[in-house]
């Protein structure tokens, strides 16, 4: 699977896929909870992301569906929530499907 990276230059893209990334990760998601929150997949859904960065509703699903494109975040089954792994970057594992 090729992960098309540059998408991470637009700046809505970037900062989308920020806020997917510290989403993804259950250590961040403990430390901001102030406890463990157990295992799981970590998903942020648009609202999250505007919450998160500031990003206007649209701007936020349109940086979204984009990083999606780019085989960078995968949605859930509903389309609702976004997510990314770790290896993403390093072409180690696909985000899509995962």
């Amino acid at each position: 699977m090729h992960h098309d990276l540059s998408v991470l230059a637009d700046r809505d893209c970037l900062v989308a896929f920020a806020a997917i990334v510290l989403s993804s990760d259950n250590a961040v998601r403990d430390h901001e909870m102030g406890y463990s929150m157990g295992g799981g997949i970590g998903y942020i859904t648009a609202h999250g992301v505007t919450r998160r960065t500031g990003l206007s509703r649209a701007a936020a699903e349109r940086a979204l569906h984009r990083l999606e494109a780019a085989g960078v975040a995968t949605a859930n089954s509903e389309r609702t929530g976004w997510r990314t792994d770790v290896d993403v970057l390093t072409g180690s594992k696909p985000a899509r499907g995962g």
